[in-house]
């Protein structure tokens, strides 16, 4: 039993320290009250500048589904729709790091998203 205490003992001080100086890091970009404020109006001004591009994008891929005679043809528009939604989804990122460069913030990345398995 002591025997494996041991390395977990020795993993635990590893990692640890690592937590903190990571929550430290996040703890000095935590945005001021005027930086979060500019993030939210930000944020409402990509909503409703976007609005009707949002909706011919739902309306278009309801027609291709309509249309659509058979399984083939449904893949198809469920790939259209996912591709301008990671387009648009990308546009945002970039107008939301535009503006947190403008009040002093960090720009964010990009998440590497896990596939999910079928």
């Amino acid at each position: 039993m002591k025997r494996s205490a041991l390395p977990l003992a020795l993993l635990v001080l590893l990692v640890v320290p690592g937590v903190e100086s990571s929550r430290s890091v996040q703890a000095a970009a935590k945005p001021s009250q005027d930086q979060e404020q500019a993030l939210v109006q930000a944020h409402k001004n990509w909503s409703k500048q976007t609005y009707n591009q949002r909706l011919e994008l739902m309306q278009r891929s309801q027609r291709c589904v309509d249309a659509a005679q058979s399984i083939r043809a449904l893949k198809d528009c469920r790939k259209r729709h996912k591709q301008a939604r990671k387009s648009l989804r990308q546009d945002r990122r970039a107008y939301l790091n535009e503006v947190r460069n403008d009040v002093g913030l960090p720009a964010r990345q990009m998440r590497k998203r896990r596939k999910q398995q079928v």
